[in-house]
């Protein structure tokens, strides 16, 4: 692709001044000429992937320190480009940028606990000095998912670990939610390639009869819209990725027949009150599902996200999901609040439409002001438990019975909440109430849920709220409590294991998968792999001789790779 090419793909995202254009060519003939004769795995020049980089991140309708960064984001890398060079021709942002994406290529994800925790430390401290540095990463991770395909199947995994693990829930984070569905599929697809054909092999003879009618649907409606006087500015259609469906099939038990939403349809308007009058043409048109209805424009999902939802079955016998939004709440679905910065062109302008950048306000704030906190946790098994259970896991938003927003985890509990409201409703929580009702104090809570905690200046924390809460601010909560009460947390008998076996990717997460299935407490743990042997050392607590012999078999059943396990 020459730069004229690239320039009128940019343009097709947002517009740019004239300078701004002589800032991006510099930067692409300045990029072109040190990756000259560089080839990538599948035998293209190299520079190809930094232009496509560049390009994801004009998608995002990013400005010109965004694409000339992902223009050079390699240059220091594999260019061996110095900083002073960069920074003389580019300016400090660049520089800093490109040096960040530099730094975070070098964080390889890996099985050892200590080493993979030091890494995602560095990690995060390289994206809370500029969430940038974040952004571009993301932009370059997408590409090479996209390509993954050329590199050995041992590293193909390795990195799709890395991307569903970190990248993908980053981008969540980040509210690139357009990203985080791709990079999620791209790692289902080799991480998990049987399900994945299987899951295509069911639904495509389903995808083929039926995708061509989608088009007919749609030609009707705009036919039927444009009568109304309604203007469309988009509509069109996607068919759910397999990442997704295995998601949901994980959710229905597996029963293929109650995806209802594998077709989808968006239509995008001008005002609010059109998206209502577009819903009452598609229910005029087509038997609905009541139960498959949202509105979350009139009752916007925590996180701000704005849409009419709702099924239909067609008259081809399939069923279609319609979602139904403005073009700003189309914006924020797609884009959420991805980046730190906004553009000065006001909403009320002409140029709002073509030049919209993502969204910043509050939970921007709110994601640096969180990065930076995670800088500050000193112990490594506290950090690599912290930051894969809380930071890279997705949230839930729930309510106070005053309406004060909170946010968790996902799988949190009421005691979650209670603690993260304050430490002494936590300490003398009794009872909770979920929209009114009464739950166990193990109930796991759900988006949009009002909890209401019940105290008793008599009750204590029990040793048993540490099997189920999921922050780690309850459990560090409980367990001060505990200490502080003098009660003995650690039962009669504390074992040391050291178990070999042969390395693989995820072996670490199976093992540790049949220590929560027993319901057994690690105490400690740490590992490491010599000439292709996992060499894991354990301390945890069991109950008895007997409960440790039945756990010891238990592991040598279901981990297949284990060769000895050693007291």
């Amino acid at each position: 692709m020459d730069f004229r090419e690239f320039k009128y793909k940019i343009l097709e995202f947002r517009q740019f001044s004239q300078n701004e254009l002589d800032f991006i060519e510099r930067a692409f003939y300045f990029g072109k000429k040190v990756h000259n004769g560089q080839k990538r795995k599948n035998g293209e020049d190299y520079f190809n992937h930094c232009i496509r980089t560049a390009i994801n991140l004009a998608q995002l309708k990013l400005d010109q320190i965004f694409i000339v960064s992902g223009l050079l984001h390699d240059v220091i890398e594999d260019a061996k480009v110095k900083e002073e060079e960069i920074e003389q021709n580019f300016g400090k942002e660049v520089t800093f940028i490109v040096k960040g994406v530099t730094k975070i290529g070098h964080y390889k994800y890996y099985e050892e606990d200590v080493i993979q925790a030091e890494n995602l430390r560095n990690f995060i401290l390289a994206i809370s000095e500029d969430i940038r540095v974040a952004i571009v990463k993301l932009a370059d991770r997408l590409d090479n998912m996209r390509t993954l395909q050329y590199l050995p199947p041992e590293k193909q995994k390795k990195i799709a670990l890395e991307t569903k693990d970190i990248y993908a829930p980053l981008a969540v984070r980040l509210g690139i939610y357009e990203w985080a569905g791709e990079l999620d599929d791209l790692s289902f697809k080799f991480l998990n390639p049987e399900k994945y054909e299987e899951i295509i092999k069911f639904y495509e003879p389903y995808i083929t009869k039926n995708e061509p009618y989608l088009i007919n649907i749609i030609e009707n409606i705009k036919n039927d819209l444009e009568e109304k006087g309604i203007k469309v500015h988009k509509i069109d259609y996607r068919i759910k990725r397999p990442s997704s469906i295995y998601k949901k099939l994980v959710k229905k038990n597996f029963d293929y027949q109650k995806i209802y939403d594998l077709f989808g349809i968006r239509i995008i308007v001008e005002k609010v009150e059109e998206c209502y009058v577009v819903l009452g043409v598609i229910h005029s048109k087509f038997p609905y599902l009541k139960s498959e209805f949202d509105d979350y424009v009139a009752n916007p999902k925590p996180n701000g996200y704005q849409s009419l939802h709702t099924v239909v079955l067609t008259p081809y016998n399939f069923y279609v999901e319609f979602q139904i939004r403005t073009l700003e709440m189309h914006e924020y679905a797609e884009y959420g609040t991805a980046a730190y910065f906004v553009y000065s062109e006001s909403k009320s302008t002409n140029l709002y439409r073509k030049n919209i950048s993502i969204l910043a306000g509050e939970e921007d704030v709110k994601l640096i002001e969180e990065l930076r906190k995670w800088r500050e946790v000193r112990d490594l098994n506290e950090f690599i438990e912290r930051i894969k259970n809380e930071f890279f896991k997705e949230r839930i938003y729930v309510f106070t019975p005053k309406g004060k927003l909170i946010e968790l985890p996902y799988g949190s509990t009421p005691i979650d909440f209670a603690y993260k409201v304050h430490s002494e409703i936590g300490n003398h929580c009794e009872r909770a109430k979920v929209n009114g009702k009464i739950v166990p104090l193990n109930y796991e809570l759900q988006n949009g849920d009002i909890v209401e905690i019940i105290t008793n200046k008599n009750k204590k924390p029990s040793i048993d709220w540490l099997s189920f809460v999921k922050t780690s601010n309850a459990k560090k909560k409980i367990k001060a409590f505990l200490r502080k009460e003098k009660l003995k947390l650690l039962p009669k008998m504390i074992v040391s294991l050291v178990i070999l076996a042969k390395d693989k990717i995820g072996l670490l997460d199976e093992i540790l998968k049949c220590f929560k299935f027993k319901k057994i407490n690690i105490i400690f743990h740490k590992g490491k792999v010599e000439n292709k042997i996992a060499i894991l050392k354990f301390k945890f607590e069991v109950k008895n001789k007997k409960e440790l012999d039945e756990f010891i078999k238990y592991l040598k059943e279901n981990v297949k790779e284990i060769l000895e396990i050693k007291s």
